[in-house]
């Protein structure tokens, strides 16, 4: 079991290694990896681990095998974008503004959507937990003394992935999920201070009751301006990157 553990370790450090070489052009589209021996002598790992790693990051469309030819990266074209760690590469290389304003927009459009849905489709018990986590979120604002981006950041999250999860549509609540955590992960390494969480309440708030009064229209209105009040704010050329 032990061997079984390192094992898979080895291979994920390697799809992370190689990865993140890849996304942030080390390695660039139809350029060759280095052959097995190379690549092993190189990270120190089997050709177990290697091949590991290769399935994952062809997975991911990041690399294709060709006979005679090797393993070659593929065109920007070809990734899995929507790969959460492709996303978190893609964070970690480049322009933050430029990648959250791409994560934004396609936000703008999924989870606007998936507010309208969960505002026709929500059970009571589901609507119960939006509120709960709503309620939380204010709780948190409320108590200043006590209050910390990350502490409000989980409440946030979790607000808005219940409301992913009760719009019935598991495809577009993991669109949804997987745009969130790679937001999330951005986030994490700034500070932010109370006062531009409180005044998005309000936004949440409008979300919030068009749900309960099952108005989809309405939702997905309070959705767009939500993120209207989230471009101003967080793609400023005036402000830091959130």
């Amino acid at each position: 079991m032990a061997s079984a553990s390192f094992h898979r370790k080895l291979y994920e450090y390697l799809v992370e290694e190689i990865g993140h070489k890849i996304v942030t052009g080390d390695f660039n589209p139809g350029d060759t990896l280095p052959n097995e021996d190379t690549l092993c002598k190189t990270y120190g790992v089997s050709r177990g681990v290697l091949r590991e790693a290769t399935k994952v990051l062809t997975q991911k469309g990041l690399i294709c095998t060709r006979p005679k030819i090797g393993t070659l990266i593929q065109p920007r074209q070809e990734w899995n974008l929507f790969d959460s760690d492709i996303l978190l590469w893609t964070l970690k290389s480049g322009d933050k503004r430029a990648f959250l304003k791409k994560i934004t927009e396609v936000r703008r459009i999924i989870e606007s959507e998936a507010c309208r849905y969960t505002a026709e489709r929500a059970t009571n018990e589901e609507i119960t937990v939006i509120r709960s986590w709503y309620d939380k979120m204010g709780a948190t604002l409320k108590d200043s003394s006590g209050y910390t981006y990350d502490k409000y950041l989980e409440v946030d999250m979790a607000f808005h992935t219940s409301i992913l999860d009760a719009c019935h549509n598991e495809v577009l609540a993991q669109i949804g999920h997987t745009m969130r955590q790679a937001v999330q992960a951005a986030r994490k390494a700034d500070l932010r201070d109370i006062s531009t969480q409180q005044a998005s309440l309000p936004y949440h708030s409008a979300i919030l009751k068009s749900i309960q009064r099952h108005d989809p229209e309405a939702a997905y209105k309070a959705s767009l301006a939500m993120f209207d009040q989230v471009w101003k704010f967080f793609l400023s050329p005036t402000r830091g990157s959130p």
